[in-house]
């Protein structure tokens, strides 16, 4: 059975105690410790013993980092320690963080901050409990994140333990919850689901019973231009077709067009933008599924004995547009001989 890892980072000399009692606690949960001394960081011998440890972190489900007085030996080619540099990558993989400091170095870093603005005077302050300024701005790295930057002080290692437990339980908790939200939500939604089954349902019935010809057109033709993807991407564009405005406009193109919209090809196989820009595959598919939806509400106008013209109609409440014309080689008559596929 798989089982949570955690990584402990921190010093070791001034630190190694509560790294022992850390590894006994972890492994008394059933979760797996992993601590550099312990033989379970790979030590690649092409690389330094840093780096190794920078490339374990990335396997581990949790992150626990304890700082203390000693800020530790630098990484390789930098300036930042080892300890800093696991942290720096448990972050950047969205590890979580869980981050200790122990108390005395937690007061220095109270009045390393009471005087940051005054250089002058930290020149001359001794810290007891801290071996370089460097462990503050450590701390003030995890407490300025904006998210995961939780960091709590210690005494002794019970209060490493309570705090420990009182977390993962929390996260625990939180995950059973979120789980259990995600179920309401998952049958909420499939709850209106069958809702809108039903009241689409209830309409086609409210349709045939009620409505006039026109009236199940053009909800007929409303219903397929909702899932039409040549649709969605003239909407994308500020273009909002009517089902009248598609039997106006023979393509794709003129039916933008109409609204002052004209795309232009982009050399990125997938993309539309808001200004225009469409790559060649998706613009042919939407020129084609245009089409293929214009020659159905054509036979459904056909079928239904209903000219374009009347259609027209309905769609501007009765008058037609000045601009209409019911020559134009893009109607057909209800009565037309060609065919519509």
């Amino acid at each position: 059975m798989a089982s949570p890892t955690v990584f402990v980072s921190s010093t070791f000399y001034d630190l190694r105690y509560i790294r022992e009692s850390l590894k006994r606690m972890i492994e008394a949960l059933g979760y797996g410790a992993v601590l550099s001394e312990d033989g379970a960081v790979f030590y690649d011998p092409a690389t330094s013993a840093s780096e190794s440890c920078f490339k374990e972190v990335p396997n581990v489900d949790l992150f626990v980092l304890i700082i203390g007085g000693r800020y530790g030996s630098l990484a390789r080619d930098s300036d930042k320690s080892v300890t800093n540099g696991e942290y720096q990558t448990a972050i950047k993989q969205h590890i979580p963080v869980f981050a200790l400091v122990e108390q005395g170095t937690a007061n220095d870093f109270e009045l390393y901050r009471a005087n940051a603005s005054r250089p002058e005077v930290l020149a001359h302050v001794s810290f007891p409990h801290a071996d370089s300024p460097k462990i503050f701005e450590f701390i003030e790295e995890v407490q300025t994140r904006a998210q995961n930057n939780a960091i709590a002080p210690f005494r002794n290692f019970s209060d490493i333990e309570s705090y420990l437990r009182q977390q993962w339980a929390g996260m625990m908790h939180a995950f059973l919850k979120r789980g259990a939200e995600e179920r309401q939500m998952a049958d909420s939604l499939e709850m209106l689901a069958q809702v809108n089954s039903r009241i689409e349902l209830l309409a086609e019935q409210i349709l045939k019973n009620v409505g006039s010809p026109l009236d199940r057109i053009v909800v007929r033709a409303l219903q397929r231009m909702l899932t039409s993807r040549a649709i969605a991407d003239l909407r994308y564009v500020q273009v909002n077709p009517t089902p009248a405005d598609m039997v106006q406009h023979e393509s794709f193109d003129s039916c933008a067009a109409a609204y002052g919209k004209q795309y232009r090809e982009a050399r990125d196989t997938t993309v539309i933008s808001s200004n225009g820009y469409i790559s060649s595959t998706r613009w042919d598919e939407d020129r084609k599924d245009y089409q293929e939806l214009r020659d159905y509400i054509l036979r459904l106008l056909k079928e239904s004995s209903v000219s374009p013209a009347e259609l027209m109609a309905y769609d501007f409440g009765g008058d037609l547009p000045k601009s209409f014309d019911a020559k134009s080689p893009g109607f057909m008559s209800a009565g037309s001989e060609d065919d519509v596929t």
